[in-house]
């Protein structure tokens, strides 16, 4: 039997236990000048401040200077901070800085509004929540500050950027200040990032990662494409879930490649920067993907691409999309584990489109072999239905907050855990199917049961339930089915004015309403979202 066991990225001379701000102290010994983090040519856009390009010389310092102000403000390490940061170098810097003061980070997508973030909050109870001042027209910091003062767990807000409001601590100038002389990094206790997904009839789930976590996802991605410090990773997916970290900062750090951030998906400067940066590798969704080779960017001289990535996003997996990287370009898919991991495989058009490996992934490297995960079928909530689930050493934990010392019990007796993805056996690969109680829009998975019930919380309506229609950019299109009042006038615009007001995340917000007589469901009362077209 295949041993699942985490490879050894640097193989340092001494024992000591290598973490992600470890190894970028490293590279900053080992290459000082060498160009480690830059920004998106439009950050004006998304910050009151000009691009900035980092050496790792430079990135190090700035980290070391957080941690020291962490240190030095009182938080210690265990303690968990809430990060809420577009795709800049901030939040990579963030993110190391904490870890290297021995925090626990809460990596927070910045779409989430006041709803959202306070049921986080309540969840885990952070000591401390980190924002932007502004981003794209919005004041995140003043967010963060408002929701602070209802939560007695919360001693700090800090943040980046010009004009902050009262009461935020300016992270900026800990950095112009320096490390603070003393400090000594900290060790993690165990939980170094949490990321959020959903399953059905769960709007908010965690999942855990420890350190090891990281540095073995990005071993994966590594060794599979296989990548040096000569590389520069065009990452377009932000850190709060497992495609940025699987593309972006995990290989980053364990392959000493430089990493240039997107953010937000603009696809007239995501080209700029591919010609521009000297990228060599990026993933993008099939549709977008596909676009780029219609416009010949790929096969533009000035194009350095040499890892040419089709994101694979649930439930779209198929074979819809035919066009493929050139053969010159080393492709590869990346397929997303239901938000827990990503599994790599190159030149994925001699496999079947969309499917995902069945048993043990494994690859092999300069005559050594690392199995990273067991992929398997089991048994699914609803009879006659099959969930993937897997095991090994790549896999997070989804941890109950009230306790923990232990596991939420996702795990089965084989250590199993399922992904949120139901799947059947094709041609000894895995299929992923639909799963009608879980949405996947725009790189968020939510629980159907969730926007059911913002929908049916709306005065005007009798009864409401959400629905999808496939869509190739977003994954799903959402839609509300209602039963309005007859005596109350009804629009898509007064239903999103009372989200809004509400404080709902945007991408939770219907695309349209269709009026319906009834919301079908069945003798125990749960939703037949596939019948609800058929009254259309």
């Amino acid at each position: 039997m295949t041993t699942l066991a985490a490879p050894q990225p640097d193989r340092p001379q001494d024992s000591a236990r290598i973490t992600p701000a470890g190894l970028l102290r490293r590279r900053a010994e080992q290459s000082p000048d060498a160009l480690a983090l830059l920004d998106p040519p439009n950050r004006r856009i998304l910050a009151p401040s000009a691009p900035r390009r980092l050496s790792f010389g430079e990135a190090d310092i700035a980290v070391e200077a957080l941690a020291a102000y962490f240190a030095h403000v009182g938080l210690e390490p265990g303690d968990c901070v809430a990060v809420q940061l577009p795709n800049l170098v901030e939040s990579p810097l963030t993110l190391l800085a904490a870890w290297r003061a021995g925090l626990t980070v809460a990596a927070v997508p910045m779409l989430w509004r006041a709803t959202e973030l306070a049921k986080v909050c309540d969840l885990l109870e952070p000591a401390a929540l980190i924002g932007m001042s502004s981003c794209a027209g919005e004041r995140p910091a003043n967010l963060l500050r408002d929701v602070a003062a209802t939560r007695l767990s919360i001693r700090f807000v800090m943040g980046f950027g010009t004009d902050l409001p009262d009461g935020v601590a300016s992270l900026d100038d800990a950095i112009l200040d320096g490390p603070a002389p003393g400090f000594v990094p900290r060790a993690n206790p165990g939980l170094a990032l949490i990321t959020f997904t959903a399953r059905a009839g769960e709007p908010v789930v965690p999942l855990v990662r420890e350190e090891k976590d990281l540095l073995l996802q990005g071993a994966m991605t590594v060794m599979a494409l296989p990548l040096d410090r000569h590389d520069v990773i065009l990452n377009p997916y932000p850190l709060t879930g497992p495609i940025g970290i699987t593309l972006g900062l995990a290989p980053w750090l364990i392959g000493g490649t430089a990493l240039a951030l997107h953010d937000p998906f603009d696809h007239a400067v995501f080209v700029q920067q591919i010609l521009t940066t000297g990228a060599t590798v990026t993933a993008l969704p099939g549709t977008v993907l596909d676009r780029l080779l219609e416009e010949g960017v790929v096969t533009d001289p000035q194009c350095a691409l040499r890892h040419v990535g089709r994101v694979w996003a649930a439930p779209n997996l198929g074979d819809r999309l035919a066009a493929e990287a050139p053969a010159d370009r080393g492709g590869f898919d990346l397929y997303p584990l239901g938000d827990l991991a990503c599994v790599i495989e190159r030149d994925g058009r001699r496999q079947e489109r969309g499917t995902l490996p069945a048993g043990v992934f494994q690859i092999t490297d300069h005559g050594e072999t690392t199995a990273f995960l067991e992929t398997a079928l089991v048994a699914g909530p609803e009879p006659d239905t099959k969930d993937i689930a897997v095991r090994g050493p790549l896999i997070p934990k989804l941890r109950a907050f009230a306790d923990t010392a232990h596991d939420s019990g996702a795990r089965d007796a084989r250590s199993y855990v399922t992904t949120g993805l139901r799947g059947e056996m094709r041609n000894g690969r895995l299929a992923v199917l639909r799963d009608p109680e879980l949405v996947y829009h725009g790189g968020f998975t939510i629980a159907a049961s969730e926007l059911d019930g913002l929908y049916q919380a709306f005065p005007r309506f009798l009864d409401a339930a959400c629905f999808v229609v496939a869509d190739p950019v977003m994954g799903d299109r959402i839609f509300a089915a209602v039963v309005p009042d007859p005596s109350m006038p009804v629009s898509l615009a007064a239903l999103r004015d009372f989200l809004n007001e509400r404080s709902v995340a945007s991408y939770k917000w219907p695309d349209k309403l269709l009026i319906v007589r009834t919301i079908p469901r069945d003798a125990e009362g749960r939703i037949l979202r596939d019948q609800i077209l058929k009254q259309i």
